[in-house]
């Protein structure tokens, strides 16, 4: 069994759509060719003036430590293992693109001096897992296209942070292969978010696990909104994992088999990290923007590509994958589904007709045309749906023509 089939199959598949959404192979051709330094050449000179280097001659138990995981994972280039003085329980690891240079693997000295051999195992096996699965280089490109972050469109931006997460939980399996202990994980999680030694307390792994249980709990209705997934979460995948077909297949080097109960207990978890809003308003405005969006764009009988757009980009506020669920409404009775989410909407915030109106006026005016039809149809709606009267209707008709609408100047 190859290490591609230990990822999780999301991480997988996310990581080749962003690779080609960020048209990698051209970008990573232009940077060649622009012969920009490399940032992995600069943290190499900053990492060699101001840490300290592992070596086998200086730290020979440290050495081998590391020497070891990177045997176990079959990882056959070389890496440059650094530690750095910081207090900070954490560690990175960068590819170098050139197949002749080292990787980069960096521990904090804190986390060095923390964590015992089989904690420091799972780092250093989690850190190598991103080497695997070329993690930096899909980084690489984010930053380079997007170097100002917040001009990212915000649907690729809910993409990169699932895909950033999954890929978490896909470098916890390598590190849980490089230390198969559930008990010495889940300890090194706890150091990570206490900052304790547990030595200091009387620590239980399988009391630590079902607290974890029920954090998990909050978060399958709360958003999580950091880069790595939550640890409760992350433990759970890792006890999934070392309890799986897939693992013993591995370790005992058996052909690979898709592991049905395992994929179907990630997809609990993955759930949870796509997570955007819980609420049942949030859900009927969901189900509002698609329909409606849908219903409007179609009142001229052809759905541009501006309009599917605009509607992609406002679901985006609600869902990681707005296009696969604009394709489930378009399944159902559409017509229904934007009447019932009309009439939820406004029995719980009457005032909110104003916007809903506003969001179909801004979907008629996004192809920069303005059709008979479309007006007929937006005083139709506010009228007789949202109980606004005509003069309130014209006004945010009118407040949309001044604000987004730009008329062709060749047609």
């Amino acid at each position: 069994m190859n290490n591609k089939n230990i990822r999780v199959g999301l991480e997988i598949e996310l990581e080749g759509k962003l690779y080609q959404t960020l048209e990698g192979k051209l970008v990573e051709k232009i940077i060649a060719e622009a012969n920009y330094e490399p940032e992995e050449n600069i943290w190499k000179n900053i990492l060699e003036g101001h840490s300290f280097k592992v070596t086998e001659k200086m730290s020979p138990k440290l050495f081998e430590l590391f020497q070891s995981v990177k045997r176990k994972l079959n990882y056959r280039k070389p890496i440059d293992f650094y530690i750095t003085n910081s207090a900070e329980l954490n560690a990175f690891a960068l590819t170098r693109p050139d197949e002749n240079d080292a990787d980069i693997i960096n521990l904090n000295s804190a986390l060095v001096s923390m964590f015992d051999d089989d904690e420091l195992r799972f780092v250093v096996g989690h850190e190598i897992g991103h080497l695997i699965t070329r993690y930096a280089r899909v980084v690489k490109l984010i930053n380079f296209v997007f170097p100002e972050a917040e001009k990212m469109p915000i649907i690729l931006a809910h993409k990169i942070e699932l895909w950033q997460k999954v890929s978490e939980l896909t470098a916890d399996r390598f590190g849980y292969i490089a230390s198969p202990s559930v008990e010495k994980c889940v300890s090194g999680f706890f150091k990570m978010a206490s900052g304790l030694n547990t030595d200091r307390i009387d620590f239980d792994y399988k009391a630590y696990i079902a607290d974890n249980e029920k954090i998990l709990e909050y978060f399958s209705q709360n958003r999580n909104i950091f880069t790595h997934p939550v640890n409760p979460l992350r433990i759970k995948a890792i006890t999934l994992f070392s309890e799986s077909n897939l693992y013993e297949d591995f370790t005992n080097e058996k052909e690979f088999t898709p592991d049905d109960k395992l994929n179907a207990e990630m997809d609990k978890l993955i759930a949870i990290l796509q997570t955007i809003s819980s609420s049942p308003m949030d859900a009927y405005r969901k189900q509002f923007l698609a329909s409606a969006g849908l219903i409007m764009a179609s009142v001229d009988k052809n759905i541009n590509e501006d309009e599917y757009e605009s509607i992609l980009e406002s679901l985006s506020n609600y869902t990681v994958f707005p296009q696969e669920y604009l394709n489930e409404i378009c399944h159902t009775s559409t017509e229904e589904v934007f009447k019932s989410s009309i009439i939820n909407i406004i029995q719980q915030n009457p005032a909110e007709r104003f916007q809903l109106l506003q969001y179909m006026a801004n979907i008629a005016f996004s192809d920069n045309s303005i059709f008979n039809k479309e007006i007929n149809f937006l005083f139709e709606v506010g009228e007789n749906m949202l109980g606004l009267s005509r003069r309130e209707i014209a006004q945010i008709l009118a407040s949309t023509v001044q604000q987004g609408f730009i008329p062709e100047l060749y047609r």
